[in-house]
Formats: structure tokens, C-alpha cells, sequence
């Protein structure tokens, strides 16, 4: 059996962070979950809501203050599902999406 080929352009890091999600089509309250893995242009996560590729959603991640310079760092991101994965637990998936743009955004 050959070896798979690694087809990801930019570096994953294992990075787990608190991540707030929410489908962009509908009216939902944020659902909170943490990374699995992230990249400058994707993040994989766990997600507790039945969820399809091509699907737009909106999320903010939160960044560790140790990697921030001792300062609260929150990421505003908007981006696309481009796969959906069972997770083995009941009712969640891990979801890979883009990163299509970002903003920081001020502390309240």
C-alpha cells in the first residue's frame, strides 16, 4: 500500500483553543467548542450540530496569552465547511473549513 501523499499547502498546528461557531444561514446562538488542529487558511473542530460541506459559518478563536505576548488576542473569521467527519461520538462531527478572511477584534 502506498504512502499517503500530504496535499495540505500551509502547516497544521495541534492547537487546541476555545472557538465560538455559528452557521451564517441561520439564526442561531454561538455553539463553543475547541481546535482540534489550525492553519493560516483552516481549522478543524468538533461540532456538535449536523453541519454540511459548502456550508458559510462565522467563528471566533481566542488565543492563548502565551502565544499573544501576554495579551488578550480574540479573532473574528468567516469561512466555508469543506468536510465533515463522525467524530465516534454520538450527535458530533469534526468539521474542517476554510479561513476565507479575518479581523481582530478589540477587548470589550
Amino acid at each position: 500500500m502506498a504512502d499517503a501523499v500530504e496535499r495540505r499547502m500551509y502547516r497544521r498546528y495541534d492547537l487546541s483553543i476555545e472557538v465560538q461557531v455559528k452557521p451564517r444561514k441561520r439564526v442561531a446562538t454561538p455553539v463553543r467548542t475547541v481546535t482540534r488542529d489550525i492553519s493560516a487558511h483552516g481549522v478543524y473542530f468538533d461540532f456538535p450540530e449536523k453541519t454540511e460541506p459548502g456550508s458559510e459559518l462565522e467563528f471566533e478563536l481566542n488565543l492563548p496569552r502565551e502565544l499573544a505576548g501576554g495579551k488578550l488576542v480574540r479573532i473574528r473569521c468567516r469561512g466555508v465547511i469543506v468536510r465533515v467527519d463522525p467524530s465516534g461520538e454520538l450527535g458530533t462531527s469534526r468539521v474542517a473549513a476554510t479561513i476565507e478572511n479575518y479581523e481582530f477584534v478589540r477587548p470589550d
